[in-house]
């Protein structure tokens, strides 16, 4: 009996053993060795935007995808991918939705936030008020609106409460933004003793893009911030001189002024709490990297915040500018020599991808186009043009030198580029680095307006390996550039296609992550507006486009598991409401995301999509009405 009991233990064990190895050897082979898909979305268009090329070629595009843990498992047909899902598996059925890549901004500035803050109870200002005017006609007729806009606030406010300005363009008198901004960056349109007049017992800034204009109430503010405050605007703004005495001052100082004095009172958690709302937006337009510069510790000290609680919605490439933090200039020239080379430093989520400036050539008007565009002296006075000695090229070479990659440089005209590429020789020459050293960095140049495609300085970049960000948006400002150049100007607009026809590297960037759309169509038309098309012979298709945003995105990123949807690759999406690939370009502007994936979670999804897959929204919902993927937004 007991032999007869031993024998049949005997048999269901083997019996059982059996049917075992036969239901591992009928799982698909990845799920043998991994286990179930953590999510599969199906029904989909999921284009891969693998194909590496500069052409028109999107790649493969599948069916469907399967997610485990925070990379692709598999892509593949409805059919395969679903046997790789069993109960516990989310299944995301899009319906026929085009799901591409998550959209890369190689430069964007998502930290402050005047809105999200007040939203908070932040004050912006921490005191007093911040206004905008509309410009008038004219410099003179702007300058009486903000004059009188400023003793209007003033009657309302306690002696040392701020008052601080923005200035709107005029479309109807034909008062451009860039126009406005021309007339403040050398401080013709206010002054310090003009502003103190006007408010002297409540500190005053008049800001234009990345200039601003103070009273001596507010420069006394600065001084007590910033004990070395006028040295550094000194170095910063040394295209003027005496800046201070002038009331001017720049967008590294005006940053500190904002996170070390009107949010100076706040904990790093609150501001970290700012940041992340402002990075929750960009999830739910479709982004899911991008790169920044970091004018400060307190900005970077937020950032970091955000990803020590894990709560960041977007990976984010930290550039280091924290020599635009008001300091002693020599000591500044000398930072990150100090530091030690902490490029590629970090996680999935934050790295350091680099040392930035901002100020090497600034924007229109201040851009540096030197011998290549002839001009009236009053326009090439105030183009800044960098040379050795300069607290940027200083602090850029002595980077170099020590070993770190310089990224996000603001390359803005063709001399400033030109400049650049010296800088970049004189610290090859003095560190003794060779041009593949320096290629191996993937140094960038960004925004890109007006570098055009003069010759040398092309064939410079091309030699280094330097790779090239223009924003589209800028092609915008043509029309300023026209009027102060002459027509010869406009073909160093923006010649995308001439810069990929000689094999140079071209990426895109945004500056935020609002009307994606836009810019994708200005990119694919040159059409800005009017029946005006910018060198229209520079158009690219829209494959292309995108691959500026995504497959191509990584090597500036210095991150190279994302970009594309490729098996083992980290799993960030983006599903749309249409299909970018067939629609008429000017239906871009239409695009809204339906949902965000970020290394398989979903930081983002819009309700209405939430409701057909039977799930609930997550992150930041689109207004009725708002047109996320349109310029201006509606």
């Amino acid at each position: 009996m007991r032999k007869l009991l031993a024998l049949s233990w005997a048999v269901l064990c083997v019996a059982m053993l059996h049917a075992s190895t036969l239901a591992a050897q009928s799982l698909p082979p990845l799920v043998a060795k991994s286990g179930y898909a953590d999510m599969i979305v199906v029904n989909g268009k999921i284009v891969s935007m693998d194909d590496q090329g500069y052409n028109a070629n999107p790649g493969h595009v599948y069916e469907a995808m399967a997610i485990k843990g925070t990379h692709i498992m598999s892509l593949g047909t409805n059919q395969d991918i679903r046997t790789m899902a069993n109960a516990d598996t989310k299944v995301v059925d899009v319906g026929g939705k085009t799901v591409i890549p998550g959209i890369i901004d190689s430069h964007s500035h998502l930290f402050s936030n005047p809105s999200i803050a007040k939203s908070m109870g932040l004050k912006y200002p921490d005191t007093g008020t911040a206004i905008n005017v509309t410009a008038g006609k004219d410099m003179e007729a702007t300058r009486m609106i903000v004059e009188n806009a400023i003793k209007d606030e003033v009657k309302k406010l306690k002696p040392g409460d701020w008052v601080y300005v923005g200035i709107n363009p005029n479309p109807k008198e034909d008062v451009s933004s860039n126009k406005i901004f021309s007339w403040t960056t050398r401080g013709e349109l206010e002054n310090r003793d003009r502003l103190t007049r006007v408010a002297p017992q409540n500190p005053v800034e008049v800001k234009v893009i990345t200039r601003a204009t103070v009273n001596q109430a507010a420069l006394d503010i600065y001084r007590k911030l910033f004990p070395d405050f006028d040295d550094y605007e000194a170095g910063e703004l040394d295209d003027l001189k005496d800046p201070t005495v002038a009331g001017m001052v720049g967008e590294g100082a005006h940053e500190a002024l904002e996170w070390y004095g009107w949010f100076g009172k706040q904990p790093i958690s609150v501001l970290g709490e700012m940041v992340r709302r402002n990075w929750e937006m960009a999830s739910a337009h479709g982004q899911t990297a991008f790169g920044s510069r970091t004018y400060n510790p307190r900005i970077l000290d937020s950032a970091s915040y955000i990803n020590r609680m894990g709560v960041a919605p977007i990976r984010y490439m930290l550039l280091m500018e924290t020599h635009r933090m008001p300091q002693n200039t020599t000591r500044a020239k000398e930072l990150y020599k100090m530091t030690g080379n902490l490029s590629n430093l970090g996680d999935d989520m934050m790295w350091i991808g680099g040392v930035s400036s901002e100020l090497w050539d600034s924007s229109f008007p201040l851009d540096c186009l030197g011998p290549d565009m002839p001009a009236p002296a009053a326009i090439k006075q105030r183009e800044m043009c960098r040379n050795p000695g300069n607290l940027f090229w200083e602090t850029l070479k002595g980077a170099l030198g020590a070993g770190w990659r310089i990224a996000s440089i603001h390359g803005v005209a063709s001399d400033g580029v030109r400049r650049f590429t010296r800088m970049v020789e004189s610290a090859m020459k003095d560190y003794n680095l060779s041009v593949e050293d320096i290629r191996k960095l993937h140094i960038s140049i960004d925004h890109c307006e007006a570098l055009g495609n003069v010759p040398d300085v092309m064939a410079k970049v091309k030699e280094l390996g330097i790779i090239v960000s223009p924003n589209p948006i800028r092609m915008l400002k043509e029309p300023d550039y026209v009027r102060d150049y002459g027509p010869k100007v406009e073909t160093f607009i923006e010649p995308i296609k001439s810069w990929l026809d000689q094999g140079i590297t071209v990426v895109g960037q945004f500056e935020g992550y609002r009307g994606m759309g836009g810019q994708f169509y200005l990119v694919v038309t040159r059409d800005i507006g009017g029946g005006k098309l910018v060198n229209p012979d520079q158009a690219i298709d829209r494959v292309t486009a995108l691959k500026m945003w995504t497959t191509w995105a990584p090597q500036y990123m210095m991150k190279y598991d994302i970009g594309t949807l490729e098996a083992g690759k980290l799993a960030d999406f983006v599903v749309l409401d249409r299909d970018y690939f067939t629609i008429d370009p000017k239906q871009f502007n239409d695009v809204v995301p339906k949902m965000t994936v970020l290394g398989g979670k979903i930081t983002a999804l819009q309700s209405d999509f939430a409701g057909t897959i039977n799930m609930q929204p997550v992150g930041y919902q689109f207004p009725a009405g708002y047109r996320p993927w349109a310029r201006g937004g509606e």
